[in-house]
């Protein structure tokens, strides 16, 4: 499935970006089946014995703009299932670890406590939980790929992240997300001040887990539809052809017609060009106006008529490529990114004159996000925001 984020609205004085929180708990494990079927595309999802004496508990939450949220999934009782996560990629951490993913590959990776790994993405994988809570960061993937991206000439490709990485890595990480969980947890926090939240913790995976551009065709069996789809977001940036799309697929070009028509609406040229218009609106809300143009962002994505980009954007978003450029959420997260200190070279070897951060435990393994863990345990997630660290 895909999480698409929620639509922008009108543009002027008055535009706010929606932040929406979900928050949901029951004692059915048939209700928490259909939220994990909504969220993560879930299928064979089985829980164990304890889910069928009568004390079985779940509780879900979520907190984000459509671009960055913060989740918790909790259940009193083992679970196991088939997660298909779509266009989208999650860091996920346990407490207490023991989740297994890829139980039956031989590259599976079981979570140790409080040590984050990224989930597979752009195809399906197992996953074995115990009971517990697993805390999560899910990105829609248009947005983390163009921030990997950003200050450079390379193209928004989909990215290949390892599931695990060296502890050392993961300490700055683990630090900003004690710094900006409060406020991102905090419905309020919105426009530009919740854009530049986001951009923070997108940097942070990035950095510390140095994705690669992603080949675009799944390692496992998928359906036809979606290595369609995986082909176009790995290639969108040249001319396609239906021809060359239906062979990624492995399809004719008649049933690939077909495929798109029957379960999309749309035909898959009209699919590229709104993939393209989609990749473009988030490069020109993260871009500086001061140094990006319009046609440069529009060039990098695929478009090759400025006149027809202009109209099929203004179509789609009810403003001109030049107004997103310019508006409030792009000015003050590029204002923001400017005022942070400059990112940590990961190849760098640490200062050994440097201070220990009072917050990490000596091998990185702390929780990274304390606020979000002790929302699981019912206490309140939103702290006064005076005293949450701005990213800038």
């Amino acid at each position: 499935m895909t999480v698409a984020p929620p639509a922008d609205p009108p543009t002027g004085a008055s535009r706010r970006t929606a932040v929406h929180e979900v928050v949901r708990s029951g004692t059915d494990p048939d209700e928490a089946r259909d939220i994990a079927a909504s969220v993560y595309g879930a299928r064979d999802v089985v829980f164990g014995p304890d889910a069928l004496d009568g004390a079985f508990a779940f509780r879900y939450r979520s907190v984000g703009d459509g671009w960055v949220s913060l989740r918790t999934a909790s259940s009193s009782a083992h679970v196991r299932g088939i997660l298909v996560p779509g266009r989208q990629y999650v860091l996920a951490w346990s407490a207490d670890g023991g989740v297994v993913v890829d139980p039956e590959r031989e590259d599976g990776v079981t979570l140790r406590p409080s040590v984050p790994v990224m989930l597979p993405a752009g195809r399906p994988f197992r996953v074995s939980a115990p009971a517990g809570t697993v805390h999560l960061v899910h990105f829609h993937a248009d947005f983390l790929e163009a921030v990997a991206v950003l200050g450079g000439a390379a193209p928004p490709v989909p990215l290949a992240f390892p599931v695990s990485v060296p502890s050392v890595r993961l300490a700055p990480l683990q630090r900003t997300l004690r710094e900006v969980a409060g406020p991102m947890l905090d419905v309020s926090v919105a426009d530009g001040a919740r854009a530049a939240l986001d951009l923070v913790v997108a940097e942070a995976v990035i950095d510390a887990f140095h994705p690669a551009p992603d080949g675009g065709l799944p390692d496992v069996p998928v359906a036809a539809l979606d290595r369609a789809k995986a082909y176009m977001y790995a290639h969108f940036l040249r001319p396609l052809t239906a021809a060359e799309i239906a062979g990624a697929a492995e399809m004719s070009v008649r049933t690939l017609q077909e495929t798109f028509q029957r379960q999309e609406a749309t035909t898959p040229t009209d699919f590229l060009r709104d993939l393209r218009l989609a990749k473009a609106r988030i490069a020109l809300q993260l871009a500086d106006a001061r140094e990006t143009t319009v046609a440069e962002v529009a060039h990098s994505c695929g478009f090759r008529h400025m006149g027809r980009f202009s109209g099929s954007y203004a179509a789609l978003y009810g403003e001109h490529p030049g107004e997103t450029l310019r508006g409030q959420r792009r000015t003050i997260a590029v204002a923001s990114a400017v005022e942070r200190p400059a990112r940590p070279d990961p190849h760098a070897s640490p200062d050994p004159h440097a201070s220990p951060d009072p917050h990490a435990s000596p091998d990185a393994q702390a929780c990274p996000d304390p606020q979000v863990g002790r929302e699981a345990h019912g206490a309140s997630t939103a702290p006064a925001r005076s005293g949450a660290r701005s990213p800038g």
